[in-house]
């Protein structure tokens, strides 16, 4: 063979080795934990390999116990899993999520609550210590929930208003708790410019009925203590305390984790975690 027909073919195997290509569409199974399904997969000449042509939907996120439930039915329907077969509810302090497919994954939905804004402004300041002016803008603040514990609220902050320690009244004495049958207060003794002594007595706490969530159906019962002291400068100041608060929202939580048991529980396969 000459040298020219030698490269004639060479020439012809490698344009024949470069006119061979991959083929642009394969099918392979993909494992999940519990099975394997077959997907379609095409050849990317960007980054050299196969990729899946399957959609890759984004997570959702939901904040409230009512939509969460929603949007597990909503999902299982549209896969048309009426068992939830291979599905899983994990629900934790913040909220929860929601796993349609708990074979391949890849897609969630998150439930991140939402508590109401009289939820958090009395979780902020429970253990706190407060002057008188704090204190009664707090009480302002969450006159909702004060009315909604039955309180007419005029009176009830009436008689917080009276502990306003003003330039002609200074107080003699620490605040001593009294206590009959039906009520616990406070007594402290003052002395007016003009001489003239005086007692008050001031309520040992109180209850308000709060939302626990934004827009949620259910409200817990809160009970405030209340510690009065007399500070350096004469003039009183509050410790707002509740040692039954975490109790209270373990129960809101668990409450809500059974709302979504009831909502779930014509799905005999779904499997609902709690991580609590």
């Amino acid at each position: 063979m000459t040298e020219e027909n030698k490269t004639d073919l060479t020439s012809e195997l490698i344009k024949a080795v470069k006119n061979q290509k991959r083929p642009e569409i394969i099918k392979a199974p993909i494992y999940g934990l519990y099975s394997s399904e077959e997907r379609t997969f095409v050849y990317s000449d960007d980054d050299k390999r196969y990729e899946t042509c399957k959609m890759q939907p984004s997570n959702k996120k939901v904040r409230s116990v009512k939509a969460f439930a929603l949007s597990i039915a909503e999902e299982l329907k549209r896969r048309q899993n009426e068992t939830g077969s291979k599905a899983t509810v994990n629900i934790n302090l913040s909220g929860g999520i929601f796993i349609p497919d708990d074979n391949f994954g890849q897609y969630l939905i998150e439930f991140h609550r939402l508590n109401s804004q009289q939820w958090n402004l009395i979780k902020d300041y429970i253990n706190r210590t407060v002057d008188h002016t704090t204190f009664l803008l707090l009480l302002s603040g969450l006159k909702p929930s004060i009315e909604n514990a039955g309180y007419d609220f005029q009176k009830f902050f009436s008689q917080f208003a009276v502990l306003r320690v003003s330039g002609n009244k200074q107080i003699t004495s620490n605040p001593i708790m009294i206590e009959n049958e039906q009520t616990k207060s406070y007594k402290y003794s003052y002395r007016l410019e003009s001489g003239e002594d005086g007692e008050e007595k001031i309520p040992a706490g109180f209850e308000i009925k709060v939302p626990f969530a934004k827009a949620g159906d259910y409200e817990y019962i809160i009970p405030i203590d209340l510690l009065y002291a007399r500070n350096e400068d004469d003039e009183l100041t509050i410790t707002i305390l509740c040692p039954t608060f975490e109790k209270i929202e373990e129960d809101a939580i668990i409450d809500e984790a059974q709302y979504i048991k009831n909502e779930t529980e014509k799905y005999s396969e779904l499997l609902i975690l709690s991580d609590f």
